[in-house]
C-alpha cells in the first residue's frame, strides 16, 4: 500500500509557496529600478497593461470628453502607435497579450470590443455587434473575454480567434473581475451559492467549473474587481465586513487545492496581479498607494516595486516587469523592472533531471506518463498523452522505476500511470513495481514505434472526447527514426492534445494510415524539411487528409525548433510568457521538459552544448522583451556553462 502523506503548514510563508508553485524559489531580494514609460502634457494615461514587448495603456486629453484612444508602445525599440487617435470616439480598457491587442470602442451608443493583431497586417476586427454596453474586455492566447455590461443580469462572454466562434460562461449571477489564461476564465461572483460570493475558474473546453474560494459574506468580503490568475495560480483581495479598508491578499493553486494568506496589515492591499513566481499588489500601508510584491521564501518577502511619493496603482505584471499608474497630477504609466534570470533544472542523471522538471512544474497530479529514458522513439509521442490527462511526462530505467521517479510519482500523489511503449522497452517488471505501489498502470503500445504512437493518438482522442473538450482533428507528422523534431512540437501537442503520428522519410507506415483514418484527422503539420519528410511522403500525407498539409521546417534542427515556437506562438497555441531550452543532441531533458513547456503554454527551443546556434541567436536577439521567463532543461554536460550564461543573457 502507498503511504498516507501530510502537508504540515508551518508557516504563512510555506503556505504561498504551496500555493504559488514555488517549488525551488530563488533567494535573495529582487531590486526594482523604476522609470516613467507614457508621459505627455496635457494627457492622462490610464490602466496601463503588459504583454511582453508591448505595453498598452488609454490616453485622454484633459478637458476633451470623448476622446480617448489607446496608446502602445514598444520596449525594444521606443516607438508608440495609437488605435483611435483622432477619430472623434473613445477607445478605452485596452489588454494585451503578447502582441494581441483588446479593448472597447465607444463609437456606438454602447461599448463594442475590438480586436489587432500587432504581429500581421490583417485589419483590427470588430468582434461585438449588439446592443450589450460590453466592458471588461482581457486576452490571452486565441481567447478574448469581457462582460456584456454593467447592470445585473450581465454574462461573460468569449470569443475564440482561431475558429471565429463565441459564447457565454453558464450559471454566472453578477460577475466581476474577469481574467483569463490558458483557456480558463476567472472572476469573482455573488450568490452562486446563497448568502456566498467567491472566486471561481471556468474552463473554456472541458466546459468544468472550479470553485476556488467562498466566504460568507455576511463576514467576509471580497473585492468584487480584484481576482486574477496566471497558470494554475488564482489571486484576490478580500477583507473584514465593516472594514473595507483592512484588505489582504490572498492566492490559491488550482491544481493542488492549496489556498494562502498573503498580507495581513491593518490597511489596504489590492489590484493583485500574478505572473509566473511574482505576485505583486497595490498597498497603502506607507500612506500613499506604492506597489509591493512577494517573490520567493523570505519573511516577510515583500520586494519593494514602486514607492515614490506618487500614487503607484492597478499594477501588471509580466516576467519581472511591472507597470502601473502613477496618479499625482497628470496621469502616467510607470514601470519598475527587475533582474529576471534563467532557471536550470539538472539533476544528477535523466531521471533526477526528470523528477525534479516535475517537481518544478506540476503541484499534483492524478496521473502521469512513463517513457523509457533509455531511447526515443516509443516516447516521441508521449507528450499529447501527457498533455490529455495534463500530468508530467516522466523517465524510467527498462526494468525498475529509478527511486527519484518513485519519489516524485508519490509527492505528486498519482493514483495512475500510463506507461508509453511494449515490454522490450518498458518490461513488467516496471509495471508490477507500480501496482505494488498502489497505481493503476495502462499500457500504451503497438508492435513498433509507428504502432505505438497510433494507439497515443486514438488513447488522447477518446481522452479529449471523454473530458468534453473538442478533438481538433489535427496531427503533427515527423520521422520515425530521429528525435529533435518530434521534440520541437512537444510542448504543441501537449499544450493543444495534438497527437505526434510517425512517418518514414520516404513513406508512410500502415499504422499512421490508420490513425489518420480512424481519427478522423483533418489537419496536418509536417515538422521537418524533405530530408526528414520528403516532397513525396508529403503529398502522400495530404492526400490522406483530402488537402495539403502545412510544412513546419528550418535549416537544421536548430532552425526547425526556432520555427516550431514561432508558429505555435503565431497561432495562439502557445505563449512567451516562458521559452524551454534543451540540448538538441540528445533527447531524455527534452521528454520531461517539453512536457512541461507545454503544461504552462510555453514554447521549446534547442541548442548546441557548447554554443548557442545562430537561428536560435537571431530568434532571442528580436524577442529579447517577449519573455518572460527561461527555463534550461539539463546539467552541464547537456548545455555547458557558457552557454547558459549567453541563453541568460537575452533576458537582461
Amino acid at each position: 500500500m502507498r503511504r498516507a502523506r501530510r502537508v504540515i503548514f508551518v508557516s504563512i510563508v510555506l503556505g504561498l509557496v504551496l500555493a504559488m508553485g514555488v517549488v525551488h524559489p530563488a533567494s535573495g531580494a529582487l531590486l526594482f529600478t523604476g522609470s516613467v514609460l507614457m508621459n505627455q502634457p496635457g494627457y492622462a494615461f490610464t490602466n496601463p497593461q503588459i504583454g511582453g514587448v508591448y505595453v498598452v495603456a488609454a490616453r485622454a486629453p484633459f478637458g476633451v470628453p470623448g476622446t480617448s484612444d489607446i496608446v502602445v508602445y514598444n520596449r525594444q525599440t521606443g516607438a508608440d502607435t495609437s488605435i483611435g487617435y483622432g477619430d472623434g470616439n473613445d477607445q478605452e480598457q485596452p489588454a494585451i497579450h503578447g502582441s494581441r491587442v483588446a479593448w472597447i470602442d465607444q463609437a456606438e451608443a454602447d461599448g463594442e470590443v475590438w480586436y489587432d493583431d500587432l504581429a500581421d497586417l490583417v485589419a483590427r476586427r470588430k468582434i461585438t455587434n449588439d446592443t450589450k454596453d460590453d466592458t471588461g474586455v482581457t486576452i490571452d492566447g486565441n481567447f478574448i473575454v469581457w462582460m456584456d455590461g454593467t447592470t445585473p443580469g450581465r454574462q461573460i462572454r468569449w470569443y475564440d480567434i482561431e475558429h471565429n466562434s463565441m459564447g457565454t460562461v453558464p450559471d454566472t449571477t453578477l460577475p466581476n473581475g474577469v481574467s483569463v489564461d490558458r483557456g480558463r476564465v476567472c472572476w469573482f461572483d455573488v450568490d452562486k451559492r446563497p448568502g456566498y460570493e467567491g472566486v471561481y475558474v471556468y474552463d473554456l473546453e472541458t466546459g468544468v467549473e472550479t470553485v476556488v474560494h467562498e466566504v460568507d459574506w455576511t463576514v467576509t468580503r471580497i473585492d468584487p474587481d480584484s481576482p486574477s490568475m496566471h497558470g494554475d495560480v488564482v489571486t484576490w483581495s478580500r477583507y473584514p465586513v465593516g472594514s473595507s479598508d483592512n484588505k489582504d491578499i490572498w492566492v490559491a493553486n488550482t491544481r493542488s487545492g492549496v489556498t494562502a494568506q498573503v498580507t495581513n496589515h491593518p490597511s489596504t492591499q489590492r489590484s493583485p496581479v500574478v505572473f509566473g513566481d511574482l505576485l505583486a499588489w497595490q498597498d497603502d500601508r506607507s500612506g500613499n498607494e506604492n506597489v509591493l510584491a512577494w517573490w520567493g521564501p523570505e519573511t516577510p518577502g515583500y520586494q519593494d516595486v514602486a514607492m515614490t511619493a506618487d500614487d503607484e496603482t492597478s499594477p501588471d505584471v509580466f516576467g519581472h516587469s511591472v507597470v502601473y499608474g502613477r496618479d499625482v497630477g497628470e496621469p502616467r504609466a510607470g514601470l519598475s523592472v527587475a533582474p529576471l534570470d534563467a532557471l536550470r533544472i539538472a539533476g544528477d542523471n535523466r531521471y533526477e533531471t526528470s523528477a525534479l522538471v516535475s517537481e518544478r512544474y506540476f503541484t499534483k497530479s492524478t496521473n502521469v506518463v512513463i517513457a523509457t529514458g533509455e531511447d526515443f522513439p516509443d516516447a516521441l509521442s508521449a507528450s499529447a498523452l501527457a498533455g490529455a490527462l495534463d500530468c508530467p511526462l516522466l523517465l524510467t530505467l527498462p526494468n525498475a522505476v529509478p527511486a527519484d521517479i518513485m519519489a516524485e510519482i508519490d509527492r505528486l500523489d498519482a493514483t495512475g500511470a500510463w506507461l508509453v511503449g511494449g515490454t522490450s522497452v518498458i518490461s513488467d517488471d516496471v509495471k508490477d513495481q507500480l501496482e505494488d505501489e498502489g497505481l493503476t498502470v495502462q499500457r500504451v503500445s503497438g508492435p513498433d514505434r509507428y504502432a505505438t504512437a497510433k494507439q497515443v493518438a486514438y488513447w488522447v482522442m477518446d481522452i479529449v472526447n471523454s473530458s468534453g473538450g473538442t478533438w481538433r482533428k489535427t496531427a503533427f507528422f515527423v520521422r520515425g527514426d530521429a528525435f529533435p523534431d518530434a521534440l520541437s512540437v512537444a510542448p504543441h501537442a501537449y499544450r493543444m492534445k495534438i497527437p505526434i503520428l510517425l512517418v518514414q522519410p520516404g513513406s508512410v507506415p500502415a499504422p499512421t494510415e490508420e490513425a489518420v483514418t480512424f481519427s478522423s484527422i483533418t489537419e496536418g503539420i509536417i515538422v521537418g524539411g524533405t530530408t526528414a519528410v520528403s516532397a513525396a511522403t508529403a503529398t502522400e500525407i495530404g492526400n490522406m487528409l483530402g488537402d495539403a498539409a502545412e510544412r513546419w521546417d528550418g535549416a537544421d534542427r536548430y532552425a526547425t525548433a526556432v520555427e516550431c515556437a514561432t508558429r505555435g506562438v503565431a497561432r495562439g497555441w502557445l505563449d512567451y510568457d516562458a521559452i524551454g531550452v534543451a540540448t538538441g543532441l540528445n533527447f531524455p531533458d527534452a521528454l520531461s521538459g517539453g512536457a512541461a513547456c507545454g503544461s504552462y503554454g510555453s514554447p521549446l527551443v534547442l541548442t548546441a552544448p557548447t554554443y548557442v546556434p545562430t537561428s536560435v541567436d537571431a530568434f532571442f536577439a528580436q524577442r529579447r522583451y517577449d519573455f518572460g521567463g527561461m527555463t534550461v532543461f539539463g546539467g552541464t554536460a547537456a548545455i555547458a556553462g557558457g552557454t547558459f550564461t549567453g541563453l541568460n543573457s537575452y533576458l537582461n
